[in-house]
């Protein structure tokens, strides 16, 4: 049904939709999204990889810590953003603690921030998962041979666990791309990522809000086709 509204029956032009979909300001967003899920992605998997790691092998308390992760995921993820937001009001905690608020609200940071805080435990569940199911006794081989943490680490530990970031990162950057929240309430209008641009172009232009989605979708299935090229999904999924 979208492609078919998307297309200009009424006109000379069949594509003219998409012309106009993939030109100034609306191709501009569709990069801006593209972008702000990459680096949500990378935090995220950052932050994640060292969570779930910690969680794997330094916590003694592993049922209360995945119990943390697990937790923010039964609170509306419109609550988690507006905790984010008050988080960094100028009536906030981090303005009383540090003095100033760093600038975050309404900007790159503030939307970046928000997805990362919202998408973490997509990040870290599947890492850990992946980590968690190492044999130890590879582990114990690699130490008891004379190899460090760190090269017990990049090694071995890594290697094994590869399945799990590929997930989590697949997860994390198809949620983050699709978000709509972030930029609406962490974000300025210069912010604003497709979601935002294809709800705002529904009040004054449908064939155009089609149009934009069906570049939207098409642009996520290329890239998880050319992300399935590197790393096989279906195995990867079935690692886990």
């Amino acid at each position: 049904m979208l492609f078919v509204e998307s297309l200009n029956f009424g006109g000379g032009d069949l594509f003219a939709n998409y012309r106009d979909a993939l030109s100034g300001v609306y191709l501009e967003t569709l990069g801006r999204t593209l972008y702000y899920a990459l680096i949500t992605t990378v935090v995220c998997l950052v932050l994640g990889y060292t969570i779930a790691y910690f969680i794997a092998f330094k916590a003694k308390r592993q049922f209360a810590m995945l119990a943390l992760v697990l937790l923010p995921l039964w609170i509306a993820i419109i609550i988690r953003y507006f905790g984010v937001s008050l988080f960094f009001l100028p009536t906030g905690p981090v303005q009383q603690l540090f003095g100033t608020d760093f600038g975050v609200l309404f900007t790159t940071r503030g939307v970046v921030i928000g997805l990362v805080s919202a998408l973490l435990p997509f990040a870290i569940l599947p890492m850990y998962n992946s980590i968690q199911s190492i044999d130890d006794e590879l582990i114990y081989a690699s130490e008891v041979l004379g190899a460090t943490p760190l090269y017990t680490l990049r090694t071995v530990i890594i290697p094994l666990s590869l399945s799990g970031v590929v997930a989590a990162a697949l997860f994390v950057y198809i949620l983050a791309a699709g978000s709509y929240l972030a930029p609406a309430l962490l974000g300025g209008p210069a912010d604003f990522m497709m979601a935002n641009v294809i709800e705002q172009s529904f009040t004054y232009d449908l064939d155009l809000a089609a149009t934009m989605s069906v570049v939207f979708t098409v642009t996520l299935l290329i890239l998880i086709g050319l992300f399935n090229h590197y790393a096989n999904i279906s195995e990867v999924l079935s690692d886990l």
